[in-house]
Order: structure tokens, then sequence, then C-alpha cells
């Protein structure tokens, strides 16, 4: 029948769409996390209003974080803004001072170096963004020259900014266009002496067990609470104050567009008012038969609602497999890619979560059942005496 039909193909579609929909902003949310928080740390120590946290000061937070049960690992790090320069090209970057030999790196740094080495054992040396290097047009090899006007030195001409230049060892790839475009990795030691701060670090990173990194704003308010109980020290920052808005609307992005494609199973769910009504009307007589012999109204309504929610749920489990064989296909694909530098990351990515996928599968079928139930009412209205004499 074409009514049925029509059914069963409006829900596969509805769901389908409503699949793709939701797990490619499981995908975007995911993959967007985990690059951020590869990227930084979870954690952040600072003076307030000063880039001079001193060797004393995170020997006493490190002691501290040493007795945390949360606490992974931390290290020292030093950041300022730079311009690299190259023939007549000029780019904007940040520099990053890091303790790259540390095997517990706060960071995920060594696995986003995709191209060359990401040891800087070399004085000298660097990793840069591959983005920044395609802008810069350089690669592995070549030299760089890096300027600080902020850490200008005084000199017999008046101020000179800091300039040097360092050979490119790798090339660094997290993925997100703000880090790969921007950032300059240097050893430790070799950004002390550029910006000239030898004896002061930037911020101390904290890396948590992964058990904690929900809770991270709590743990930096209670550290901060327990550093600055007699005169504010320290400012303590976690990746929930710098991206928790952003995670936020993407969550509320998520479920708004949810909420509005489940209309399309709302809409095609008008498929099975149809079918139940077109069904009783073809079998008005061997109901009304039925209910002369005494059958219960409540079991014919029951047969057909039985026969719709099978139906609909081979339905909505094909739709849910087409969702997913759709969305791997376009995470695949390489003729669509997203502009990196609009929503942070360049490629499509999915994911499924059973949870998210029971969800629509519930949320289909509440829809289709509580459509079902409307048309099945007309069992109650039809006249056994009228239906008997008109056979």
């Amino acid at each position: 029948r074409f009514d049925s039909l029509f059914m069963v193909i409006g829900i596969i579609i509805s769901v389908a769409t409503l699949t793709v929909a939701h797990s490619i902003f499981e995908g975007y949310e995911t993959v967007l996390k985990r690059t951020i928080l590869g990227v930084n740390s979870h954690i952040y120590f600072f003076n307030p209003g000063e880039d001079n946290l001193r060797e004393a000061e995170i020997s006493e937070i490190q002691d501290y974080l040493q007795i945390q049960p949360e606490y992974f690992s931390s290290a020292r790090i030093i950041m300022t803004q730079v311009m690299a320069v190259v023939d007549n090209r000029i780019e904007g970057c940040l520099l990053r001072g890091i303790e790259w030999q540390r095997a517990d790196l706060p960071t995920l740094y060594r696995q986003y170096v995709f191209q060359g080495d990401p040891d800087l054992d070399q004085s000298g040396t660097t990793v840069i963004g591959y983005r920044l290097a395609r802008e810069l047009n350089v690669d592995v090899g070549d030299t760089i020259k890096l300027i600080s006007p902020i850490n200008s030195r005084i000199t017999p001409l008046g101020m000179k900014p800091r300039e040097e230049k360092f050979r490119i060892v790798g090339l660094y790839r997290s993925g997100m266009y703000e880090y790969d475009s921007k950032y300059v990795f240097l050893d430790l030691a070799d950004a002390a002496a550029f910006t000239g701060n030898k004896d002061s670090y930037s911020m101390l990173e904290v890396r948590l067990n992964e058990s904690a990194i929900e809770k991270a704003d709590y743990l930096a308010w209670n550290w901060e609470r327990f550093f600055n109980s007699d005169s504010y020290r320290f400012q303590i920052s976690s990746w929930i104050d710098f991206n928790g808005s952003l995670f936020s609307l993407l969550k509320l992005e998520k479920w708004v567009i949810f909420i509005i494609l489940s209309f399309l199973i709302l809409i095609a769910s008008f498929n099975v008012v149809s079918s139940v009504s077109t069904s009783i009307l073809e079998k008005r007589k061997e109901l009304g038969i039925m209910k002369a012999f005494g059958t219960p109204e409540k079991l014919l309504k029951m047969i057909f609602l039985g026969k719709i929610m099978i139906m609909s749920a081979f339905a909505v489990i094909s739709g849910i497999l087409l969702g997913i064989l759709l969305s791997l296909a376009i995470s695949r694909q390489t003729f669509f890619l997203l502009k990196a530098d609009v929503y942070f990351l360049e490629n499509i990515n999915v994911r499924f979560y059973p949870e998210s996928l029971l969800l629509i599968v519930g949320v289909a079928l509440l829809i289709v059942f509580l459509a079902a139930l409307i048309p099945l009412r007309r069992i109650t209205d039809l006249g056994v005496t009228d239906i008997l004499r008109k056979k």
C-alpha cells in the first residue's frame, strides 16, 4: 500500500537527517574539545597583572599540587607576542617557550608535530604551525627571524626590539586554525634568552587526571582560595574559564537543531495518521463483525497499534543506519571542507554515542505512537448495527 510505504520512507528520511545533524554536532564538539585540551593545559597559574612567575613561587605551587589527587603534571612556560619575518613577509604570532623534553608535558606537543623533529635540543631551533609556515612560504630547514617589540632593549640609540633568527626543525599541526596559524615553539631556555626573562616565567600550566578535567573550574577556584587566603598572590584560571562559553553555545545549538529537526519526524507522522485511518476504513466490516462477537475495543486498537509500531520501528532503525552511513561518507569526503578561520576546525568530524542514538529512537517512536492514537479513536465510533446492516 502506498500510504504505508510513504509513511516508512518519511520516517526513514527524517530520522536519517536527525542522525546526521546530531552526529556532526557531536563530532565537532568532541574534536574541538580534544584539540583545545591537547594544545593547552587544564589549569594555569599567573601572577596577577604581571608576567613574572618566579622559581620560588613555582616550587611552592608544585609542592602543594603534588599532594592533590587530581594533579597529573605541570610545566613552566614563557609566552609573548612576536613577529615572524621572512624576506618581505611579516606575520604576527605567539611565541611559546616550553619544556619539550618532559615526558609528562601537560600538552600534546609531540603528537602534533607532523613533519620534521619535535626536539628543540639545539639552540636556535624552532617548531612553527604549518599554516604559519605556509603564509611565510617556508619549510623545515628554512630560517625565520623573530622580532619582539614588547621585550625591547635599551641601547644608546634608543629602544631596540629584540630580534633573532631561528632554524625551523618541525611543523606543528593540531587541526585548529587559531593554533596552526599563530604558534611558534622554542626551547624554554631559548625563549628566556630571547625575551630577557631568565629568572621568571609567564605561567605554570597544569594537567589534571582525566577524571578531573570537567571540574577544572572548581579546582582552580579552590586552589586560588588556598593560595590567596592572606593576600592576592596568584591568579588561577581553568580551560573552562577560557572556553566555557564556546562549549555552552555549542551544546545549546546542538539541542536547538535536535528539536527543530524532530519536527521532520512530526511531519512524517502525518502519514501515520493517514495510514491508520485508511486501514481502519478498509477493515471496518471486519472490525464490526469482531465487535459484534464481543472483541474488546482495546484489543482491536492494540492490533492496529502493534502493526504501526512494528513498521515504525523498522523505519526508525533503518533511518539510524542510513544516517550513520551518510555521516561516515560526509566525514570522509574531501570535496567540502570547513573554513578553518571561521569554524576553528578544517575537517568535518562525526561521533556516534549510544545514548544519543537511543534518544533519537525514543523520540521518533514516541511521536509515531502519539500520532497513531489519533485515528484509533475511530474504532470506538464504529456502529456495529450499521456496519452489519450494510454488509
